[in-house]
């Protein structure tokens, strides 16, 4: 996935090397970033639409809270509710997985952080860096024969944990 990213987005910066003054963080593979300062940041059962599918939302969790009372990250698609202290990072596929997070105690304090990349930059990149509709009629018959297999395609970017150490030497070179 992080060789996919950095392919999609070195196409991205190469087009338009103006976009590079607005990017997230220069040793960061994911795009944009949003804080939620708090100070009892909560979300309830979402998904985020726009991030890209087959992509990773980084979520971090800060503040001054007791993790074994509140500010639990709940996988609601797969009945997991998880103790997420303060200082965790995890990397869920937010735009296809309900997730949310439950309450602080009274007194405490809870903000997060997301990085992610919205969906939208890779088919901006795919659709020769212009929306779809502005699409030649060659682009848009490439674009839908390439429909059936996307999926699978796309799937195929997740590591499993039999393959993540190959893929963590591959992606970077070790």
């Amino acid at each position: 996935m992080y060789s996919h990213y950095s392919t999609y987005f070195t196409q991205l910066l190469n087009h338009d090397s103006a976009l590079r003054e607005g990017w997230n963080f220069d040793n960061s593979i994911f795009p944009t970033t949003t804080v939620n300062f708090g100070p009892n940041a909560v979300c309830f059962d979402h998904l985020d639409y726009a991030n890209a599918a087959a992509g990773w939302c980084a979520i971090t969790s800060t503040g001054d809270y007791n993790p074994t009372r509140g500010g639990h990250l709940i996988l609601f698609d797969i009945g997991m509710m998880i103790q997420f202290p303060p200082g965790s990072t995890i990397l869920i596929p937010s735009s296809v997985m309900r997730h949310g997070n439950t309450p602080i105690q009274p007194g405490e304090t809870r903000a997060g952080i997301t990085q992610y990349a919205a969906g939208g930059l890779f088919r901006w990149v795919d659709n020769g860096f212009m929306k779809a509709e502005c699409t030649s009629d060659a682009v848009k018959a490439r674009m839908a024969a390439e429909a059936p297999e996307r999926f699978i395609n796309l799937l195929s970017l997740f590591s499993t944990l039999d393959s993540l150490v190959a893929d963590r030497k591959a992606t970077f070179k070790l």
